[in-house]
């Protein structure tokens, strides 16, 4: 059976957005077709727009599934063969519940509530909820990091957390045994875990890359916030005022060409050590956004036996020129190009991070041993 009336607009957090119709799959309901017309007309029982979705579902299972385009695009529940003993009908509406997340979580979806409310499941079922991306990464956190928050039972006023069993662009699955409210969710990283640095012009090449290299007050700026993770870190990087469409690439490395104060080394000779991590474009209007998930805090190091290089830490974040050609205004030889890109023929450094003042290791180190000179990463 399929019922799901009308109306003219569901407001969430995230905006007024139009209900259209939702979809219905039920398995062996209504003569095998798994829909019930009686006064739906030729489109199956759903009428324009619609609050909800609505079928009745039995002890052989089926699905309720919202249609892209609408408020539900994205959710989809599925009750396994002998979860429900006899036939019931199912109920998903968007929700605006009165109790909020714990303080230490941020939704990341709609809320939406499903019933019969405690309503408990013999074998689970499956639920998918749809997501921001963006609200996550504003958070710091990866899409497979993001959870459900469900509230616990009928008259419940807390909410509990389930882990994700699978996840997809924008899209989080988890285990439901009962039937309940629902939102996506993220926990942001404690602030023990977070260190946040900036990246400094190479001076020689700023103009270059500016996108408006005659405005004081619009200067590129780009910084970087690595969240400590259990088995790798990760790093959200964000831009501005770069000039639209450039192109660079993102390494780490041992040795930094600017000090303390942003002022060229004086006798700089090499980079040493250097790994790449990631390609990194200027959009349209000037601002760029890279997500990197490695090692990287304490514990980013190389080494080769074959040259008798020692473990070698590069706690250096640095990005460079893709395309020679773009940093010829300001007199880098084309015919000289660097190696930090995957053809090995890249620009110039345009922007790193800047070491220490007192133990001169840069951001990617936060436990220096200064106990020896010059000062090592305690890993």
């Amino acid at each position: 059976m399929l019922r799901i009336n009308g109306l003219e607009g569901i407001k969430t957090t995230f905006g007024w957005a139009s209900a259209l119709a939702g979809v219905l799959m039920v398995a062996g309901c209504d003569g095998g077709n798994g829909v019930d017309t009686n006064g739906g007309g030729s489109n199956g029982g759903m009428t324009a727009e619609a609050t909800e979705l609505q079928g009745t579902i039995g002890a052989e299972g089926g699905e309720l599934v919202g249609a892209s385009g609408t408020a539900f695009a994205g959710v989809h529940l599925v009750v396994p063969p002998g979860a429900l003993s006899t036939s019931t009908p199912i109920t998903i509406r968007a929700a605006g519940d009165s109790t909020p997340l714990p303080v230490t979580a941020v939704r990341c979806g709609p809320m939406f509530a499903i019933e019969p409310a405690g309503l408990a499941l013999a074998t689970p079922a499956t639920l998918t909820l749809p997501f921001d991306d963006t609200v996550v990464s504003d958070q710091n956190r990866f899409d497979d990091e993001v959870k459900v928050w469900v509230k616990n039972g009928e008259n419940g006023n807390s909410w509990g957390q389930r882990l994700q069993t699978d996840d997809s662009p924008g899209l989080v699955t988890i285990d439901l045994d009962a039937l309940q409210t629902v939102a996506a969710g993220v926990n942001p990283p404690a602030s023990t875990d977070v260190v946040t640095f900036h990246f400094a012009p190479n001076p020689k090449f700023a103009r270059c890359f500016a996108q408006y290299p005659d405005d004081p007050s619009r200067q590129p700026d780009v910084q970087a916030t690595v969240v400590r993770g259990e088995l790798n870190d990760g790093m959200f990087l964000k831009g501005k005022y770069i000039k639209p469409g450039l192109a660079f690439d993102l390494f780490t490395v041992q040795n930094d060409s600017l000090g303390p104060d942003g002022a060229p080394v004086a006798g700089f000779t090499n980079f040493g050590l250097a790994w790449y991590q990631s390609d990194l474009q200027a959009r349209s209007n000037g601002s760029m956004k890279m997500e990197l998930r490695t090692i990287l805090l304490d514990q980013i190091f190389g080494f080769d036996p074959a040259v008798a290089l020692p473990p070698t830490g590069t706690f250096e974040v640095g990005f460079w020129f893709n395309d020679p050609n773009d940093a010829a205004a300001c007199g880098f030889d084309v015919n000289a190009p660097t190696p930090f890109n995957g053809e090995h023929k890249a620009g110039p450094l345009a922007m790193i991070t800047l070491p220490d003042a007192t133990t001169g290791l840069g951001p990617l180190c936060t436990k220096p041993d200064t106990s020896v000179t010059p000062a090592r990463c305690s890993p």
